[in-house]
């Protein structure tokens, strides 16, 4: 059994608790949103998630949760959220515990709640993120980010790049011009421009944004950032291509350190990475340059389902397989 102190430095950063997806600010969003919450808290867990209405019936979805102290209290939350699901007459439960666990841990964990199994499934929220840890000292924290941001960073107004913060849900559109072509350019799905107006509108999100030659309103990178409980979340991130010379994303996130730092933040949350080595997989260009900014790796569980009806279970996994495949073949088309 390790002691006590050599797990700790093992999982520092993934034991900040809770994360944000499991605070009472993003369960406003999710209501802003539309969707039925629910948020049980004890003294060492929280649970927050939402209750889903699919045609077979609903299931629970705890988000980068249930927060957890300990194994034990993981599972005394999994409890709770099981006799919400049987209220709700749900069919599966979806978790992802930020504790770092093997597949062997959470399927001993889940084995004491009898005979309901549980089934390793696609991760909807990366099980492995990149965290730096700040230094006391501005510099210093600094320091261990690659030379050339620091540098572009430094002189950025030289080359008539200037930096601006909003929370106005109005400029969001804007954005999402920056983050649809790079998101075409890497082939995935940007995120619809509602959910990030109302991600600002729950007074949670800040928007930063690089302008050129005084010119806003036509920026030429954005980096949209949550802060919660000393962490600072980078959520979204793009630069215009046509400008990739001036290197204005990086700027942007090197402005998003600073900021935090001076406001007292401890942690920066770059929210995902691959730990593919492979240079095809699609995550490997943005989780490379990630690492550039210093930091260190933590990992999670991953996506879990804990199933209460295996019947409806089948039944939609078979249906969102081939909703999947419809999505993919419609991709390959419209290209």
């Amino acid at each position: 059994m390790d002691s006590p102190k050599k797990s700790q430095k093992k999982n520092d950063s993934a034991k900040l608790m809770p994360h944000f997806l499991q605070s009472k600010t993003w369960e406003k969003y999710q209501k802003l949103e539309g969707r039925n919450t629910f948020y049980i808290e004890d003294d060492d867990f929280i649970a927050n998630g939402i209750i889903t209405k699919t045609s077979l019936g609903n299931y629970l979805y705890c988000a980068y949760g249930p927060a957890a102290k300990d194994e034990k209290s993981l599972l005394k939350a999994i409890k709770a959220i099981l006799q919400l699901a049987k209220d709700n007459d749900a069919f599966f439960i979806r978790i992802e515990p930020t504790l770092a666990l093997t597949k062997e841990q959470i399927e001993k964990i889940t084995q004491k709640l009898g005979k309901y199994p549980i089934k390793k499934t696609h991760d909807l929220d990366p099980a492995h993120t990149w965290i730096i840890d700040y230094k006391p000292n501005l510099d210093d924290t600094l320091a261990d980010i690659e030379k050339d941001k620091t540098r572009v960073w430094r002189n950025y107004a030289k080359k008539g790049i200037s930096i601006r913060t909003t929370t106005n849900p109005d400029e969001i559109p804007a954005f999402m011009k920056l983050l649809r072509s790079v998101a075409n350019n890497d082939n995935y799905v940007a995120q619809e421009e509602e959910h990030l107006k109302n991600q600002l509108r729950s007074g949670f999100g800040t928007l930063y944004l690089a302008d050129l030659d005084g010119r806003p309103g036509q920026p030429i990178a954005g980096v949209l950032v949550f802060d919660y409980k000393g962490t600072r979340y980078a959520m979204h991130a793009a630069a215009d291509y046509e400008h990739r010379r001036l290197k204005a994303g990086a700027i942007l996130q090197v402005q998003t350190i600073v900021d935090s730092h001076q406001a007292g933040g401890k942690h920066y949350d770059f929210w995902g990475i691959t730990t593919s080595e492979d240079p095809k997989h699609p995550w490997y260009g943005f989780t490379q340059y990630k690492k550039t900014f210093g930091g260190h790796q933590v990992d999670y569980t991953g996506t879990y389902d804990i199933i209460l009806k295996p019947t409806k279970y089948r039944i939609y996994t078979i249906l969102r397989k081939i909703n999947r495949t419809k999505r993919l073949l419609l991709s390959k088309r419209s290209k």
